[in-house]
């Protein structure tokens, strides 16, 4: 198999993205579209050029071309369509959340194992170059151990009126589920499970509609990372930040697909090195068709034999450097990138390139369980 054949379920705006991101790509195709809408089928058409769209999935399934299926549905439908996707023999690609809780993610790990066939999930912060620096930083344990790291996510709701999916916890799963997955899945790839999580849902109002979420999780070696989102602002004033703070370094990222990642550390000459050479040249190769730049600051000297305290510890420290990483390219390309190099790693796996892809359903399982603890329910 040279190249892999997709069929994607639901052909709203994000089957309309993805279609974009590979048509790109040498590895992956898209062949076929299904939906129960007549109106996102023809638009999907009309945007795509590709004709082969089928009413339902149940039609979709058995086309014998499809390699792998990618489910782009509002979350509710995730579970089922993926029981129904790894029942006929398909490898799957799943938007995320791709359950709503995690025993029927369990579910969906124990029957692609049963029917020998691959999945994955789209997410996409693991894939972007920046926090692919992050990994490195936790893996190397340049600055020491990583203490702290918040989140703040102020998103756009001018395109959820009150009638919309999202807000039914019955079709999204609520906020942390629906969108805190993503985030739970980068602290858990940088930081690993954590110990305990607990949560708060803030209503907008006496009509119960819980348009804020604000958390706490509590990692290994007692790193506390705090959660904030809020669906509260229009689109063109929406802002994420988010911060990882280590013993000898502050770190930053801006924007929810960021395109910047700013780190203010203390370094000795060989550290210094490593952040502007082999660290830039592993990010630059991170993901394909989008480079990095990077630019230093001084911003502080110290002598050679100068020793530094902090957290009972002891150091040295010759100066105080910013490092600023920059992506070449917009938040969009950055965006569609990220999208084709998981459904790229997933066709690797299922060509036999690969044992098993980089994101599975195991990480996806972890995700929601982090997701129901902020809840307040127990796994």
């Amino acid at each position: 198999m040279e190249t892999c054949n997709v069929g994607i379920i639901g052909l709203g705006g994000f089957a309309r993205l993805i279609a974009v991101a590979l048509k790109e790509s040498k590895q992956v195709r898209v062949i076929a579209g299904a939906d129960t809408d007549p109106h996102r089928i023809e638009k999907f058409k009309e945007e795509t050029g590709i004709e082969k769209a089928h009413c339902n999935a149940v039609e979709l399934l058995p086309d014998p071309e499809i390699d792998l299926v990618i489910i782009a549905t509002p979350p509710v439908y995730h579970y089922d369509l993926g029981r129904l996707s790894l029942s006929s023999g398909k490898h799957v690609f799943f938007e995320k959340p791709g359950a709503l809780t995690p025993d029927c993610m369990s579910e969906l790990i124990a029957l692609a194992k049963t029917k020998k066939v691959k999945a994955s999930i789209d997410f996409v912060m693991r894939r972007n170059p920046l926090y692919s620096i992050l990994k490195e930083l936790c893996n190397m344990n340049l600055f020491g151990l990583p203490e702290r790291a918040f989140l703040e996510n102020y998103a756009h709701d001018d395109s959820l009126p009150p009638e919309h999916w999202f807000w039914d916890y019955e079709k999204s799963g609520g906020i942390w589920v629906e969108h805190g997955v993503h985030f739970f899945d980068l602290t858990n790839w940088l930081l690993g499970f954590p110990q305990k999580c607990q949560g708060d849902k803030i209503p907008r109002d006496s009509t119960g509609l819980v348009d804020r979420v604000l958390g706490t999780a509590y990692h290994n070696n007692n790193a506390v990372v705090s959660y904030y989102h809020g669906f509260t602002k229009p689109e063109e004033f929406e802002n994420t930040y988010f911060s990882l703070i280590f013993e000898r370094a502050y770190t930053k990222v801006k924007g929810w697909i960021p395109v910047k990642l700013v780190i203010d550390a203390m370094v000795d000459p060989e550290v210094e090195k490593y952040m502007m050479e082999d660290l830039l040249m592993k990010a630059r190769a991170y993901l394909p068709g989008i480079d990095i730049s990077l630019e230093t600051r001084l911003l502080k000297n110290w002598d050679s034999n100068a020793m530094f305290k902090g957290r009972g510890k002891e150091y040295k420290s010759t100066a105080r450097v910013r490092f600023t990483y920059q992506l070449t390219k917009d938040r969009w390309q950055v965006y569609r990138a990220c999208i084709r190099q998981g459904i790229e790693d997933l066709a690797q796996t299922i060509k036999g390139e690969k044992p098993r892809p980089d994101v599975t359903l195991d990480d996806a399982k972890k995700a929601l369980d982090v997701a129901v603890m902020m809840e307040g329910i127990r796994c």
